[in-house]
C-alpha cells in the first residue's frame, strides 16, 4: 500500500511539472512581444546615451593631476589618490553644458524642445479624451503644460548649478500658481480639479499605457474605458493616494487591483495583466515586476 501511494505521488508531481512546462512556455511566448518591445527602446536608450555623453565636459589631459597638485600647493604626495568630481559637480557640469549648447545649437534647441512638446501630448491625450476637451481646449491646455515644464526644467538647472534652495522653491511656487491660473483659463474649473486628480494618478497611467500597448501587440486592445478603470483601480488601492497625496506605486496592493480588474477586464486581458510582465516606462530595468514576483512565488510552491 505504502509502495502505491510513493507511485501515485511521483505521478502527480510530473502531471505538475507538466502543465507547469506548459504554462511557463505560454507565458514566454506571450512575453516575447514584451522583449521585442524593450530591445527597441533599450536601443533608443543607447542612442540617447551617446547624445548625452557628447554634452559631458571633456577635461583637458593632465587636468586630474594639476587638481591634486593644487590641493597640496603644487606637489603631490606619492601614491596619493587624485581629486574627482563629485556627483553634484558633475550634475552642475552637465547642467552648464547643456543650457551653453541649447543656446549656441539652434538645430540642437529645436530638437530639444520638440521632443519635450510631443511629451506633453503623449502623456496627456487620455485627459484630453476622457474630459471630451476641444482641439481648442487641447492645444491650449498642452501649451499651458508645455510652458510648466520648461519653467520647471530652468529651475532644474539653475538649482544644479547655484544650489539655491529658497530660489527654486520660489520659483516653483510662482511656476505652479502661474500654471493653476491658466489651466482653469484653458478649459475650465471642473475639468482643472479632474486635471489635478490625474496628475496624482500619473505613475498609474504610465503603467497602464505601457500594458495598453502589449495589449495591442497581443491583438487584445484595451478601450479607453478600461484603461480609466484600471488606472482609477491601481490608484485608489494605494493608501497615500487616498489621502491626498501622488500615488505611489511601490505602495500599490496589487492583489486589490486583480480583484478589481475582473470587473472590467475581458478573461484573455486579466490573463495577460496577471502572468505577462509589464515595464513600466519610468521604472528602472533592473526593478522587479510584481508579475515576476507572483510567478516566482508560484514556481516555489510547484518546486515544494
Amino acid at each position: 500500500m505504502k509502495k502505491y501511494i510513493n507511485i501515485l505521488l511521483v505521478v502527480v508531481a510530473i502531471a505538475a511539472l507538466v502543465v507547469t512546462a506548459v504554462e511557463l512556455k505560454r507565458w514566454l511566448a506571450l512575453a516575447r512581444a514584451d522583449r521585442d518591445a524593450l530591445a527597441a527602446v533599450l536601443e533608443k536608450n543607447a542612442a540617447l546615451k551617446a547624445r548625452i555623453d557628447v554634452l559631458k565636459p571633456k577635461p583637458a589631459a593632465g587636468d586630474g593631476h594639476q587638481v591634486a597638485a593644487d590641493a597640496t600647493g603644487g606637489k603631490a604626495a606619492k601614491g596619493e589618490t587624485q581629486s574627482t568630481l563629485t556627483p553634484a559637480e558633475i550634475g552642475r557640469a552637465r547642467a552648464i553644458a547643456l543650457e551653453e549648447r541649447k543656446a549656441n545649437d539652434r538645430e540642437f534647441g529645436l530638437k530639444y524642445y520638440a521632443a519635450k512638446r510631443s511629451d506633453i501630448d503623449m502623456q496627456y491625450r487620455p485627459f484630453y479624451r476622457l474630459q471630451h476637451l476641444t482641439n481648442e481646449q487641447s492645444e491650449a491646455l498642452a501649451g499651458v503644460l508645455f510652458q510648466r515644464q520648461l519653467r520647471y526644467d530652468k529651475l532644474n538647472s539653475d538649482w544644479l548649478i547655484t544650489k539655491s534652495e529658497a530660489d527654486a522653491k520660489a520659483g516653483k511656487e510662482a511656476a505652479d500658481a502661474e500654471f493653476a491660473a491658466a489651466a482653469r483659463d484653458a478649459i475650465g474649473g471642473d475639468a482643472y480639479e479632474q486635471l489635478q486628480r490625474y496628475e496624482r494618478q500619473r505613475p498609474a497611467w504610465d503603467y497602464v499605457s505601457s500594458y495598453g500597448g502589449d495589449l495591442s501587440l497581443a491583438d487584445m486592445p484595451l478601450s479607453l474605458e478600461q484603461a480609466s478603470q484600471l488606472a482609477d483601480a491601481i490608484a485608489d488601492s494605494c493608501v497615500a493616494f487616498q489621502q491626498g497625496r501622488n500615488l505611489n506605486m511601490r505602495t500599490v496592493h496589487w492583489d486589490v487591483v486583480n480583484d478589481a480588474a475582473a470587473k472590467f477586464l475581458t478573461p484573455e486581458q486579466l490573463n495577460f495583466f496577471k502572468n505577462v510582465e509589464v515595464l513600466e516606462r519610468n521604472a528602472l530595468l533592473s526593478a522587479e515586476s510584481w508579475q515576476s514576483r507572483a510567478f516566482s512565488k508560484a514556481m516555489q510552491k510547484v518546486a515544494q
